[in-house]
């Protein structure tokens, strides 16, 4: 089995066989069909993750997954069996599994992309209960970014954000996360723009319908707040940050407004106003991934047309280290999918 894997930091990633994976009780042999390329399997791949020490080479990344079943043990799912792979494997005993929040698991069986082998691979084998079956209305290479692209902005805008109809919301980067936290906030009902940099980016937001702003506009922030009748807005999702993105946010939040965190890097810090957070109660909170639940939500957001899966590209699997490139360069609007299956 061919994988494209990290066998040296800063270089590209190289063809590897892989040993075939074997099915196991409670699991399920998957053959990967499509893996959306997300920002953190650059981070991955250059060694540019807090577990990068410790990641025993060669590692294959990947966690945007979209496979058929080829067999279950039991056979819960019938062979040829559509479904995403939720990328955490939660190890069930934690006091953050026990507390629901198993998206935060402190010992998890399985991080696949990250300090387990992902998706830039053939096959693999997958916990039954860790998949999701893909709607016939979604395509495999648009499936591969619901988990993580699509999910995690859900989780982003509706859990911890608490946006809800008519609520204010601004969101900073339009990246893979950001473009499509924009459009559920926007269909759930919210007031909502964009800002970025990327005029592409802005090009394809406006596209969709969706006011959106260049992040580059020294009168950007004054217009937005002017907007509001001078309150700022209800929640401020930022998906990029760095301490520039962070502080803007947290100047375009209203009073007892709340700033989203998703995006960050191992360098970036937080540097802001204490006194906004007491007088004002400003909120700045972070968000992670999706919960099963939310991600069956997202899942029937996109079935039924309310989001659009945003796909900027499609490469087949052995131009994978062209993703990541094109990711570094700033030059994707959505998400990269490798198709796997066409190799």
């Amino acid at each position: 089995m061919i994988g494209m894997a990290v066998r040296r930091y800063g270089e590209p990633l190289e063809p590897t066989d892989l040993p075939e994976p074997e099915l196991r009780p409670g699991h399920a042999l998957l053959e990967i069909l499509s893996c959306g390329v997300c920002f953190t399997d650059v981070k991955t791949s250059r060694g540019r993750q807090p577990y990068s020490d410790r990641l025993e080479l060669p590692h294959v990344p990947g966690h945007e997954i979209c496979a058929r079943v080829i067999s279950s043990d039991p056979p819960e799912l019938d062979p040829g069996t559509v479904v995403v792979v939720y990328h955490l494997w939660p190890c069930r005993r934690c006091a953050r599994c026990r507390e629901g929040t198993e998206q935060l698991c402190l010992n998890p069986r399985g991080w696949t992309g990250f300090t387990t082998d992902g998706g830039f691979r053939q096959r693999m084998i997958a916990p039954l209960d860790r998949l999701v079956v893909v709607p016939p209305e979604i395509d495999p290479i648009h499936a591969a970014p619901l988990t993580c692209a699509l999910g995690t902005g859900y989780r982003a805008v509706v859990n911890r954000g608490g946006v809800q109809p008519g609520s204010r919301v601004a969101v900073v980067g339009l990246g893979g996360v950001g473009i499509h936290a924009l459009q559920i906030a926007n269909a759930i009902g919210a007031r909502a723009v964009g800002i970025d940099v990327s005029q592409r980016a802005l090009e394809v937001a406006r596209g969709l319908g969706i006011e959106s702003h260049d992040a580059a506009d020294p009168q950007l922030e004054a217009k937005l707040v002017a907007a509001t009748g001078g309150e700022g807005v209800d929640v401020v999702l930022d998906s990029v940050g760095n301490v520039e993105t962070l502080q803007r946010s947290f100047r375009l939040a209203r009073s007892a407004g709340r700033v989203v965190a998703v995006g960050y890097s191992l360098d970036s810090r937080v540097d802001l106003p204490t006194a906004r957070f007491v007088l004002e109660e400003v909120e700045l909170v972070g968000s992670r991934y999706v919960a099963m639940d939310e991600l069956d939500r997202v899942i029937r957001m996109v079935a039924d047309g309310s989001v659009e899966v945003i796909v900027d590209r499609v490469l087949p699997l052995h131009r994978a280290n062209e993703a990541l490139e094109a990711l570094e360069a700033g030059e994707v609007v959505g998400r990269v999918v490798l198709d796997v299956a066409r190799g």
